[in-house]
């Protein structure tokens, strides 16, 4: 060890030593306040403090992703939703535009539903859907405190599942699909030939539809399409009646009932499942795909008003919109709605996209939170700057992060000096799949976490269960009973705390018998074959 002793020195060499100014990240208490219940994003990468993200101590939940590919935007996605699944049972709803996430989501345990390959939706189904167990539960608690005074309750307007309303909704669709801009009459056509098409199956279109309400009894958009071609018929070179023809053409194409199929994908098909994805690559054009989203958005937009607010301040569900540039754009898009609503029926959203202008302004200025990862352009990175009026210098590092590494800004819900953008080093993790142990013919599931708890209580150390861990992953998550016993045995544990243990994993007692034979065989150093069966029992009393 050396010895202090003075030193004489500038006053401009000690400037540059920085000694009491603060990093320029936000303080270790602030960045650490939600390590109890809240999910780990990584470190900062000044001071190394553990960075935690809980959306109630933020003014919304939401999250806008920027970052060019390969730079850990969907890496830090993908570790986000499952985590905030593991640690909250958050469901999560995955717009997948590029079918990026099928094989991650398939890998996790989790469900792809893929429009445009034999699925597909009705566009014009509005009945209510079937209440998850999380809604019932808050709809109790709502209740219980709406007769203690607390709160008042209400239930969700009638006029939501009115046919009138979601006809509505369409052609609001296809005014910002850029299809009805500027052609008022052809958006009336359209508005009047899908009431018509309700009319027809004896459905008045201001009555609201019930849960009992047949899928077979509904109109398609094919059932308007005939009404619309009839009335061409009559009536020849309406330019504007024309339009309205061919934008149902279009997203009615011969042969494909993308939007027109009865007792297609519903909303109660995506929620309450855990971690859900929806691939749009099957859809054939960017406008269908976009068609696709805004539906399920509007449909969850209705679903968070019959919801109303959250009694437990829970997080119900996380919507992910990546690379949705074209009703991301759009200020009249169901996506800014969400934003503006989802803190009071406890949903967030996260949006994604490599180009931070593809993002609305008020989607990208009400976001909670924003990590922007590498961004090559320069246009790119001046228009994050001006938005979040960062400093020249700190604008600039965003070409230069290395992958997996975040400008991150915080909005806490409380002032705080110190809350300032500040760098991130993500630590994302792999899909939960899990490790499998063969006992025979059987195989036993675990997750490694379990496991690795379960394990502990043995008081194994943690390089032992680290090498454990190890040993599952080098035979492709699969290891043998026999040699999970050995591993066990050869650390000193007793021959019923190795019994007990595999008793916990569901090992049947058949199965313990031959297992522990074999490995008293193994230490004896003799085959299996050559060990005799001997069964002791008391012999019968004479009478």
């Amino acid at each position: 060890m050396g010895y202090l002793a003075p030193q004489s020195i500038y006053s401009r060499d000690l400037a540059k030593r920085r000694i009491w100014v603060r990093p320029p990240e936000p303080s270790a208490r602030l960045l650490m306040d939600s390590s109890e219940d809240g999910i780990y994003l990584g470190r900062s990468r000044l001071m190394a403090v553990p960075v935690y993200w809980d959306f109630h101590h933020l003014t919304n939940p939401h999250l806008a992703v920027v970052g060019m590919t390969g730079s850990g935007k969907s890496y830090f996605i993908k570790a986000f939703i499952t985590r905030a699944w593991r640690q909250w049972a958050t469901s999560s709803l995955i717009l997948d535009w590029a079918g990026e996430y099928t094989p991650w989501v398939e890998e996790a345990g989790g469900q792809v539903v893929s429009l445009g390959r034999g699925m597909g939706l009705n566009v014009l189904d509005c009945r209510p859907g079937k209440k998850t167990k999380f809604e019932e539960e808050e709809e109790g608690g709502k209740k219980k405190e709406a007769k203690s005074g607390k709160q008042k309750f209400e239930s969700s307007s009638p006029y939501a599942h009115t046919p009138r309303f979601r006809i509505e909704q369409l052609v609001s669709s296809f005014k910002i699909l850029g299809e009805l801009d500027g052609h008022p009459r052809a958006a009336r056509l359209l508005q009047e030939v899908l009431e018509d098409s309700f009319r027809k199956k004896r459905l008045p279109p201001e009555k609201p539809l019930t849960a009992s309400t047949p899928a077979s009894r509904l109109p398609t958009l094919r059932d308007a399409l005939a009404l619309l071609k009839k009335k061409a018929k009559r009536a020849k070179n309406d330019e504007e009646l024309l339009l309205a023809l061919s934008i149902l053409e279009f997203f009615c194409p011969p042969g494909a009932d993308y939007f027109s199929q009865k007792g297609g994908l519903r909303l109660d098909d995506l929620i309450g499942h855990g971690v859900v994805s929806v691939d749009f690559s099957g859809l054939p054009h960017e406008a269908h795909r976009s068609l696709a989203g805004l539906t399920i958005l509007q449909m969850l937009k209705e679903r968070m008003r019959q919801s109303g607010w959250s009694a437990t301040r829970k997080l119900r569900l996380l919507v992910v919109a990546d690379e949705a540039w074209k009703i991301a754009q759009d200020e009249r898009s169901d996506l800014v709605a969400i934003v503006r609503e989802g803190r009071k029926y406890a949903f967030g959203l996260i949006v994604a996209s490599q180009n931070p202008t593809d993002l609305s302004k008020t989607i990208f200025s009400n976001a909670g939170t924003l990590m922007a990862f590498r961004l090559s352009l320069h246009e790119f990175r001046e228009s994050l700057r001006q938005s979040l009026q960062l400093p020249q210098g700190l604008a600039d590092e965003l070409e230069r992060l290395p992958v997996g590494s975040a400008l991150t800004r915080l909005g806490w819900d409380k002032l705080d000096e110190s809350a300032i953008p500040f760098m991130v080093s993500i630590e994302g993790e792999e899909p939960a799949r899990p490790y499998v142990m063969k006992v025979g013919d059987m195989d036993i599931e675990i997750e490694r976490e379990a496991l690795r708890k379960r394990l502990w209580r043995l008081g194994l150390t943690d390089q032992q269960i680290g090498q454990v861990c190890e040993t599952f992953e080098r035979s492709d998550r699969t290891l043998a009973a026999d040699e999970m016993a050995r591993l066990l045995s050869g650390w000193g544990l007793s021959r019923t705390v190795i019994l007990s243990f595999m008793r916990s994993l569901g090992v049947p007692e058949d199965q313990l018998v031959s297992l522990f034979s074999r490995l008293a065989a193994r230490s004896m150093g003799v085959s299996p074959n050559k060990l005799v069966s001997i069964e002791v029992s008391d012999e019968p009393k004479k009478r």
